[in-house]
């Protein structure tokens, strides 16, 4: 085992010095060679407002105070252009072009002050399919962390597809790990500096780690 996760570092390694590029979405500073076809330009409460006509907001957790996310973009089969609205306590949903609620995936779990939706953005990962680009904040102001998610858009699901944290705060330290996408897999670095080679599976669609030691959707 030790050689073969020698040689995937190595692949690893290799791959990122050749084919990393700077960030292209400003709130997502830890994902390479992301081709973005539309971005969020800043949380307002008006899209939490319009995302509870089917989705009801947790007025417990902090992060509703921030606001929720939206951008319009082709991101599924559908006919014409799409809304996506992503919000901390009312998950993603997706507005066909008529307003009319197509898929849908759950919102993420309330841990603490430090709640808050980072950025989204809808863009090409090389997958041959949109991508939608997720990046939240869970945890208290001591401790939290920020993951990374990326969805597509399929019967009516907005699913996972990879999901990792790229950041790591506990008091004073921060660390800071990076996902680099390459045609048909993506190099990530964890915030501890474990590195991990991950394969797009086109039947499953999603990302698997090659090795099977890194963290799961």
């Amino acid at each position: 085992m030790g050689a073969k996760l020698l040689a995937i570092s190595a692949v690893i390694t290799g791959l990122t010095s050749v084919a990393r590029a700077p960030p292209a979405v400003r709130g997502l500073p830890w994902l390479h060679n992301f081709s973005p076809a539309a971005e969020a330009s800043g949380a307002s409460p008006s899209v939490i407002a319009r995302m509870a006509e089917w989705r009801a907001a947790d007025p417990s957790c902090s992060a509703t105070v921030y606001g929720g996310l939206q951008l319009v973009a082709e991101v599924a089969e559908a006919p014409g252009f799409e809304t996506v609205l992503a919000s901390f306590t009312q998950g993603v949903l997706v507005l066909d072009a008529r307003a009319a609620l197509l898929a849908s995936a759950p919102p993420l779990g309330c841990q603490g002050s430090a709640d808050e939706l980072e950025a989204l953005a809808v863009g090409d990962a090389q997958t041959g399919e949109p991508v939608i680009a997720l990046a939240a904040t869970a945890g208290g102001h001591r401790e939290s962390a920020t993951w990374l998610v990326l969805y597509r858009v399929a019967g009516g699901v907005v699913a996972p597809i990879f999901a990792a944290i790229v950041e790591d705060h506990t008091g004073d330290r921060t660390r800071v790990g990076e996902v680099t996408l390459l045609p048909g897999a993506l190099a990530y670095r964890a915030p501890s500096g474990v590195r991990t080679l991950w394969t797009y599976d086109g039947d499953a669609h999603r990302y698997v780690a090659v090795h099977g030691d890194g963290p799961g959707v």
